[in-house]
């Protein structure tokens, strides 16, 4: 009786090692390590200049939620992307949306892939974009990641 207990256990054991793997590989494939030089917001956080780690929270998700965490752990934060189908690009680049002197994080995207991550646009965003439309001071800013 216990060995018909201890195989399915076993079984159950392996396909959790497995799983437990293979999001690990799915997830360190999708990280991002950039240096930042100068102060952003995501969404409705405001980051300081410096380097950043982005990673992909959720890998498996069709709505990829980013963190943005400084290397120091003191400044973080998340978005919700959307998918978009483009170029393939030949670096890992950011691109962040510039009103006047605030920047905007807009979307990252990996190396060698046809599909960048565009984060939506917070509250903030959309009040500056207002505000700005009227003088064109707005640029986009792509920083390459190491």
């Amino acid at each position: 009786m216990k060995r018909h207990l201890n195989i399915p256990m076993a079984m159950i054991i392996v396909a959790g090692v497995l799983t437990i793997s293979a999001q690990a590989q799915t997830s360190s494939a999708q990280k991002v390590i950039a240096t930042i030089p100068f102060a952003f917001n995501v969404g409705e956080t405001r980051l300081p200049a410096g380097k950043y780690t982005i990673t992909v929270a959720n890998p498996t998700s069709d709505r990829k939620i980013l963190q943005i965490r400084s290397a120091n752990g003191r400044s973080s934060a998340m978005t919700v992307t959307t998918s978009v189908v483009g170029n393939v690009a030949d670096k890992t680049k950011l691109v962040f949306q510039r009103y006047g002197d605030r920047y905007f994080f807009a979307q990252t995207q990996m190396a060698g892939d046809p599909t960048s991550l565009a984060a939506v646009k917070s509250k903030a965003e959309r009040a500056e974009q207002q505000t700005l439309a009227r003088t064109s001071k707005k640029s986009v800013v792509v920083v390459i990641a190491e």
